[in-house]
């Protein structure tokens, strides 16, 4: 009696699991039926062809203008101002007399003087012919001869008197801007005039931190004046010999020609410096790039049925970001087709058509032209 009761639980059981079989394999005959009657899934994006590009490692640091050279000219002795010939803003000419002071006083002892070097110097002559026919003490005629000395002397001194009360340039310069007038008294020791060197060439410092390489003479620097999108090639001409104590930084100067770029001194500008060799690295649109929380990602297209692409997705390395680029260090290769706009649609094994891309310049001519309706 058991056992009949067991064999007909165990047939129920059987018959219930043969029919949820037979249940769902007619579901699933049935979904696969109508996945056949539907398209696959594809999607259109624009593509780009992996380019290799040469790179080399840049920094950006500030650099300063200096001046070839520069000079605040002081006055030694006081004085007023009897002639002025240095207007703001203009060049002035090496040994152009630039200001002069009031020196009457010293032109009327400098008359004085030669007047007395004159007379002894007469007197002196007189004692040498006295002293040939025992006429004369030679204690007389060294004492005449020591006057000659003593007017030169005088004569001498009040020369460089007028010298100091008479300011010339002592390189061509632009004089800086001032307000000096003719009778205008100054001190002693005043700061007079700015003096800044004209110059062929343009000089930039910059400083680098000790731990980058020390570039060598000659070497070749970027210079970006602020606000400017242009770079101008400028070379190295000088090294300090050591290293700032307070910064640990090395100190160069660069040189341009002036009529490649002419700046004022003290203008800040950006020196772009190589720190790494040249490199030959692969570059794709930043488009596409897809990023997620695993990694960094690009379709690649791989080319499928009537003219069809299948979309693999590859892992990539990212280096450095160039305007709307982006350096790839490893997981595609130059050549390779991989998709830009329209990426983020995309999934692996997905089928993927290509668009073409509009031409900027068409569709910049194509307003115009509606606008101009």
């Amino acid at each position: 009696m058991n056992i009949t009761k067991w064999l007909i639980v165990i047939i129920i059981l059987a018959s219930t699991v043969f029919g949820l079989h037979s249940y769902k394999t007619s579901l699933k005959e049935a979904a696969n039926a109508q996945a056949a009657m539907m398209p696959e899934m594809a999607a259109t994006v624009t593509a780009v062809t992996v380019s290799n590009i040469s790179y080399q490692k840049h920094i950006k640091v500030s650099g300063e203008v200096q001046a070839f050279k520069f000079l605040m000219l002081n006055n030694e002795l006081a004085g007023e101002i009897t002639r002025l010939n240095a207007a703001s803003g203009r060049v002035v000419k090496k040994g152009q007399v630039l200001l002069e002071l009031d020196h009457r006083d010293e032109d009327a002892r400098l008359m004085a003087a030669k007047a007395t070097l004159m007379l002894n110097q007469q007197t002196l002559d007189r004692n040498i012919e006295l002293q040939k026919t025992r006429g004369i003490s030679e204690e007389k005629v060294d004492q005449a001869r020591a006057a000659v000395q003593i007017a030169k002397a005088d004569i001498t001194v009040i020369t460089t008197a007028i010298d100091k009360k008479t300011l010339t340039a002592p390189f061509t310069a632009t004089v800086g801007i001032h307000t000096l007038e003719v009778g205008q008294y100054l001190d002693k020791n005043s700061q007079v005039l700015e003096l800044v060197g004209v110059n062929d060439f343009t000089w930039i410092d910059f400083n680098l931190p000790q731990f980058y390489q020390e570039l060598d003479l000659a070497s070749t620097v970027e210079i970006s004046p602020i606000n400017q999108d242009a770079t101008f090639a400028a070379s190295i001409i000088a090294v300090d010999p050591q290293l700032s104590r307070l910064s640990r930084h090395l100190k160069y100067r660069a040189q341009l020609p002036a009529s490649t770029l002419a700046l004022k001194p003290n203008t800040l500008v950006s020196v772009i410096v190589p720190i790494d060799k040249k490199s030959t690295v692969a570059t794709v649109p930043d488009l596409a790039i897809k990023r997620d929380a695993l990694g960094n990602y690009v379709f690649v297209l791989e080319t499928g049925d009537n003219g069809t692409y299948r979309a693999k997705l590859m892992p990539v390395e990212l280096g450095e970001r160039q305007g709307d680029h982006v350096m790839i260090l490893s997981g595609v290769e130059a050549g390779q087709l991989i998709a830009n706009k329209g990426s983020f649609k995309l999934f692996p094994g997905m089928k993927v058509y290509l668009a073409e891309e509009a031409d900027p310049a068409k569709t910049q001519a194509v307003a115009a032209d509606v606008s101009a309706q």
